[in-house]
């Protein structure tokens, strides 16, 4: 994974525009007291969400398991935990929005198609 800057935290953290904005107009002219403490609260946040979406994620992965679609494994916390990086560094890149975007598209085209038959 990338090393990521405050920028990229805010990002991911889906924080409002004109927070992030003004977070990278203004950080440079912060006390380094200020500066310490957004760094410490966005890295808090980012692990707090980084904590509950591997929750989540391994949570999916044993209901896999159970359906007989994936096999249990000692490492399978760890690949849910890698998962949730690899989608934070596709949110960054934008691929998660194209994926969105795609998947809008596929459930439209499906809806429409059922419509037909």
């Amino acid at each position: 994974m990338k090393k990521l800057t405050i920028f990229d935290i805010a990002e991911i953290l889906q924080l409002d525009k004109d927070f992030k904005e003004n977070l990278k107009k203004n950080f440079d002219t912060y006390s380094e007291d200020l500066k310490y403490e957004i760094i410490e609260t966005l890295w808090d946040g980012l692990y707090k969400l980084q904590d509950k979406l591997t929750e989540l994620k391994y949570q999916q992965f044993m209901d896999e398991v159970s359906d007989g679609k994936r096999e249990l494994t000692n490492k399978l916390y760890n690949e849910a935990k890698m998962a949730i990086w690899k989608d934070f560094e596709d949110n960054l890149s934008g691929k998660k929005q194209e994926i969105d975007q795609m998947e809008q598209i596929r459930f439209k085209l499906q809806s429409l198609t059922n419509k037909s038959s």
